[in-house]
């Protein structure tokens, strides 16, 4: 990657630069010459603003970026790729449309465009009855226009970015490489069917199923053009050691936390109602009229911190293997992790060829299986599509409609998967497999 070329990383709710300086290490490491952008202008609580104020924001924060490093360093920005975590996938929707819009990728060439664990098909849950109601409703009502945006309230962004004939989707298809990572298991804020823009899940039933992966970056990256295979008798699932922590905090100090974190919550949604309304009655740039939050990393929201404290508590047993569908033991799983690492070290190849992955020999291989064992597998049917809502499965089928790059990740060393994609604390080597795998395959 030349020094002409500008890459900027966008993270996710309640989130900061901090959790994407792991992302920014490992782009620097392949591409010591690159330009690297983490977004500053939205951290903590001014996620709640909604992708439309976030990503004005960013767009400030990319034009003058642009014109330091011109007036700095003498170097034309000529070449511009961005990466998105979670929320940040949606804003980084946003933010290439307007400058799609603006004209702004006449003189610069859109290359790279990814996402990391984004719920491009919203956060609504897809399960039916009173819980789902009541967690869409939540979400619309008391998360400011954030939760509007990502829970597709009436006056949400997500479908207009989905809208064919508009320009945030045109914008995409200027990329000249489109890539997408979602979880298959263990994330909570993001599930795979919307970071993978899919009606199907065919990987809810893994203790009696087991991923084929991808040479080379296994057991993590699946390779999704091989069958799974299933377990010819089902597997009952033992408790863990981590289990008994899981019950414990949730029954003691749980109610504690949740509590403090409603509370938190709701304070941070109305302040950011009261900016966006200041922000319209004022007209002013959303990046300039608020004090901006830039945090260097050690400064968290309180909502962010009592995040943290259940993640840890958590994980207090360590890289412990939990997934029954995985044969591998500790020793041998670590051992893969290191082999994986320095093959990738060692090896200068860098494979650019694009290819769109797709669910069908997955879902069929647990299809016929259930066919010829119908006892063997749990109820779940993974070529019966998903209860989504109706604007849902039409922004799948246009997103769809483009030529993204799809990965499917398997985290094994944490039961929070959803930070773990990005190695956001900096802590578990299989965020920087997920990682390299991407910088390895940049179209530079």
């Amino acid at each position: 990657m030349s020094a002409d070329h500008l890459f900027v990383l966008l993270h996710g709710f309640w989130g900061n630069m901090s959790h994407l300086y792991k992302a920014r290490e490992l782009l620097l490491n392949e591409y010591p010459d690159a330009q690297v952008l983490v977004a500053s202008t939205y951290a903590g609580n001014l996620t709640y603003d909604g992708i439309s104020i976030c990503g004005r924001r960013v767009i400030t924060e990319i034009e003058d970026r642009i014109k330091e490093i011109n007036e700095s360093d003498g170097v034309a920005i000529r070449k511009f790729s961005v990466a998105g975590y979670s929320l940040g996938g949606l804003i980084a929707r946003y933010v290439v449309g307007e400058l799609y819009n603006s004209g702004f990728f006449n003189e610069i060439k859109p290359m790279n465009f990814t996402t990391f664990a984004t719920p491009h098909l919203g956060t609504c849950s897809e399960k039916p009855g009173f819980a789902r109601w009541g967690f869409n409703y939540y979400g619309r009502n008391w998360l400011s226009q954030s939760g509007r945006d990502m829970f597709l309230g009436n006056d949400g962004i997500v479908p207009k970015l989905a809208d064919p004939e508009g320009y945030h989707y045109r914008a995409l298809t200027k990329f000249e490489r489109l890539s997408l990572y979602a979880n298959i298991t263990n994330d909570r804020s993001v599930p795979f069917f919307t970071a993978f823009m899919s009606e199907r899940d065919p990987f809810t039933d893994l203790v009696n199923c087991k991923p084929q992966y991808v040479d080379k970056y296994e057991p993590v990256i699946l390779d999704l053009s091989r069958e799974m295979k299933i377990l010819p008798t089902p597997v009952k699932r033992k408790w863990s050691r981590r289990d008994y922590i899981f019950f414990t905090v949730l029954f003691t100090v749980g109610p504690i936390i949740l509590l403090g974190a409603l509370i938190t919550i709701t304070v941070s949604a109305q302040l950011s109602e009261r900016r966006i309304r200041q922000l319209y009655q004022s007209s002013a740039s959303p990046s300039r009229s608020v004090e901006m939050m830039q945090q260097s990393g050690k400064n968290v929201t309180e909502a962010e911190l009592m995040q943290d404290v259940v993640e840890d508590l958590l994980d207090a047993t360590g890289a412990e293997e939990q997934d029954a569908g995985s044969t591998n033991d500790g020793t041998q799983y670590q051992s893969s992790i290191s082999d994986n690492s320095s093959v990738k070290n060692a090896s200068s190849h860098k494979t650019r060829i694009s290819s769109v992955s797709t669910l069908n020999t997955i879902c069929s291989s647990v299809v016929a299986h259930k066919v010829r064992h119908p006892d063997s597998v749990g109820k779940y049917s993974p070529e019966k599509a998903l209860d989504l809502e109706e604007v849902q499965i039409r922004m799948c089928n246009e997103m769809n409609k483009l030529e993204w790059n799809k990965y499917a990740v398997q985290i094994h060393q944490t039961l929070h998967s959803h930070a773990a994609i990005v190695n956001r604390k900096g802590q578990l080597p299989e965020g920087d497999i997920v990682l390299g795998h991407w910088t390895e395959r940049l179209v530079v």
